[in-house]
């Protein structure tokens, strides 16, 4: 999802920039990503953090003047996040969005903006001039996407990997007793609950009618694919079995 403190105001860092006219369109709120092809984009990481960067953008200001009814001039000073960003501040900011682990390097960038940008996950916003240098800067298309195919939504190796921090933190959180055996098929079968979800996203996301501007939509997104993978059987054993694996004490309700 986006980032709520976004600003959609021109900040104190792009002054002077001229606008493309993809930059000159407003932002979308949520797009739905139903195509294969255009899904398996993001499989590269490194693309996907460019993305995540870009999300959760960076601090600037917005510097507004007037003058009082004295002829005394005003000057206020906003802080606010721009999701705007030259490559350069892309690299700067990776560690910071992605951690300590992910770090992108400026021929990456430079290599992964233009597959991005044909698929139509960012846009060139603009360009700022000083002197003879000129620095372009990017911007999402949307300020969220929904992944419906795909490495991370349905991949299960990738999936295995996001599953098992995700399993640990909820095993500290939560009095949950439960041995290393059934601690590792409880990591499998959530991975496998998520593969089977995944084989049912598609179809959800394409009942959507039109653009998406309410992020309330996305809670009906899940809910619906809930209620629709409790149609199958296998998907409804799995979740039992992970009940069990929880609450091993708990009588069926």
């Amino acid at each position: 999802m986006g980032n709520d403190n976004i600003t959609n105001e021109i900040t104190d860092g792009l002054k002077g920039i001229v606008l493309t006219k993809e930059g000159k369109e407003p932002q979308k709120e949520i797009v739905f990503v139903t195509n294969e092809e255009r899904a398996s984009v993001l499989d590269e990481p490194v693309r996907l953090h460019i993305l995540q960067v870009l999300r959760s953008g960076m601090k600037d200001t917005i510097t507004s003047e007037k003058t009082d009814p004295n002829g005394d001039k005003i000057i206020r000073v906003r802080e606010v996040q721009r999701d705007t960003l030259s490559v350069l501040e892309i690299v700067k900011l990776s560690t910071d969005c992605c951690g300590p682990d992910v770090e992108i390097s400026k021929n990456q960038v430079y290599h992964h903006l233009p597959k991005l940008e044909e698929e139509g996950y960012v846009v060139k916003f603009g360009t700022i001039t000083t002197g003879k240098r000129t620095t372009d800067y990017w911007r999402r298309t949307a300020k969220g996407f929904v992944l419906t195919k795909g490495e991370w939504i349905g991949g299960s190796g990738t999936l295995a990997k996001k599953m098992t921090p995700f399993v640990e933190k909820m095993l500290e959180t939560f009095d949950l007793k439960i041995s290393e055996a059934n601690r590792k098929e409880l990591i499998e079968r959530i991975t496998q609950k998520t593969v089977k979800q995944a084989q049912w996203r598609t179809k959800i996301a394409e009942l959507v009618k039109g653009d998406v501007a309410d992020k309330m939509v996305l809670e009906q997104y899940e809910t619906l694919v809930d209620y629709y993978a409790m149609g199958s059987k296998e998907y409804v054993d799995n979740i039992m079995r992970i009940r069990e694996i929880l609450f091993p004490d708990e009588p069926t309700i």
